[in-house]
């Protein structure tokens, strides 16, 4: 059996991952764009006439059939051995349907597996179209200017320059004061962006990509245009009074500053970016809310969670059965994955990001300042290297903000996953070799796996044992 390892050989002597691109002539990036586009503005919440009509479904399946034979590349044994993240996904399919087949619901696993299959769907034709430094980084831009676009929207809903009935805040608790529970205003997004903590999260995705146009060198006063959609996106994040997009704009800003600085930098900013909560809603800053409020609550839920998985450890209760079970869902994707899927599917979830982080940490380089005679490789490989941290960071920001929402199957989660793991094995220049950075499947990959599983759950523990109060 092949052995995990981190990534300390030459790449030239690894497998070529070819970046040939079978979408006809560029037609399955153009739709995978427009895909893309209409998840995060929903044509239907614009225009209410379009309410019925598939218009992301007829999307996805017009990619998946342009870019036919691109997807279907990313299933050949050396791309699974190398993509720990694609092979971990189609083992979370497996977990899906497996956590209803030890109960015996035949139909549940067929439907259940249906449904995520389609979501990985949107990360095959990720990692399948987005496959040169070019498109990349194109796809990013493309991304935050969509994200921007929905945030814009909001804003202007709600200071009453425009109408959208979808875009109508939500009235939510806010601080607990002599035992009363104040009222506050949620913004919140449009389609799969209707909780405000969804919508705060996907916030802080653009965030962290306006910061990487905003720090890149040699393009002179034309990147301070970002500033702009940066303002926009700030200030959205500051209405949705959600105190898990800012625990996730806090790790986001100190983890890329372990990527970029080192380690210590990022351990010894976190006390001044823990001082961000007094810039935004008493809400957003108010953590007494672990002992009383929605915090509290979320914790206690969070063992009943553990409750469940107790009961059925390995295949668990059965995908999206835990609502039915205790009433609300797990707000804690992670944990949610444990009770639903068991430690088989917790583990292949946890496994996923886990090869996310290492593959893109392996990307890293030293800081050292680039010589005056730079090749144009060398440049593309250290471009490469910067985005690659602040997907790191992106990453990061998305897995704190997990901890407190159940979002393992939405498309937003595949999204991020597909952005990491087409970075991570492209090649940053033409004449470069490919890569296939970070680690790959094995024994060691299955170790470290099971490992962190068994940390998580471990923490889990620890967090509601120290925090619930009955």
């Amino acid at each position: 059996m092949a052995t995990a390892v981190f990534d300390t050989t030459d790449h030239t002597h690894m497998p070529r991952i070819d970046t040939d691109v079978d979408d006809r002539h560029g037609w399955g990036f153009a739709l995978l764009l427009a895909t893309t586009a209409t998840l995060f503005v929903r044509p239907a919440d614009l225009v209410p006439a379009l309410d019925k009509w598939p218009i992301y479904q007829v999307l996805i399946v017009a990619c998946l059939a342009v870019s036919a034979r691109a997807s279907a590349k990313q299933f050949s044994h050396g791309r699974l051995i190398h993509r720990p993240i694609t092979a971990a996904l189609l083992l979370l399919v497996i977990a899906v349907g497996t956590s209803h087949l030890s109960h015996g619901f035949i139909w549940a696993a067929r439907m259940s597996m249906l449904e995520v299959s389609k979501l990985i769907a949107l990360y095959v034709l990720i990692i399948g179209l987005v496959n040169t430094p070019t498109r990349l980084r194109f796809f990013v831009k493309w991304l935050t200017a969509a994200i921007t676009t929905m945030a814009t929207l909001v804003l202007l809903d709600k200071f009453g320059w425009v109408s959208i009935a979808a875009l109508e805040s939500i009235q939510d608790r806010g601080v607990i004061q002599d035992g009363v529970a104040e009222q506050v205003e949620r913004i919140r997004g449009t389609g799969i962006f209707q909780d405000p903590n969804d919508f705060g999260l996907i916030l802080v995705m653009g965030l962290v990509f306006c910061g990487s146009f905003l720090t890149k060198p040699r393009t002179g006063w034309i990147r301070y245009g970002w500033l702009a959609p940066a303002g926009v996106l700030l200030a959205a994040l500051a209405m949705t009074h959600s105190r898990g997009a800012l625990l996730s704009l806090i790790c986001a800003v100190s983890t890329a500053l372990c990527y970029f600085r080192g380690g210590k930098y990022g351990v010894l900013a976190l006390p001044g970016l823990s001082l961000l909560a007094l810039a935004f809603s008493s809400r957003m800053s108010d953590f007494s809310a672990i002992n009383q409020g929605t915090g509290q609550d979320r914790i206690q839920i969070w063992s009943d969670s553990l409750n469940i998985w107790r009961q059925y450890p390995l295949f668990g209760l059965g995908e999206g059965l835990i609502a039915d079970e205790i009433g609300v869902v797990t707000h804690n994707s992670f944990l949610h994955c444990y009770a639903e899927l068991g430690f088989f599917g917790g583990t292949t979830f946890v496994a996923c990001f886990l090869a996310a982080g290492f593959g893109l940490w392996s990307q890293r380089r030293p800081r050292t300042k680039p010589p005056a005679d730079e090749t144009p490789a060398a440049q593309a490989a250290r471009e490469h290297s910067r985005l690659c941290g602040f997907l790191f960071a992106a990453l990061m920001g998305c897995i704190a903000a997990m901890l407190t929402i159940s979002r393992q199957f939405v498309a937003p989660t595949y999204l991020i996953l597909g952005l990491v793991a087409a970075a991570i094995s492209m090649p940053a220049h033409a004449s470069l070799p490919s890569q296939v950075a970070g680690l790959r499947i094995g024994n060691r990959f299955l170790l470290l796996s099971l490992l962190a599983s068994a940390a998580s759950l471990l923490l889990f523990y620890v967090t509601i044992r120290l925090f619930v109060r009955w």
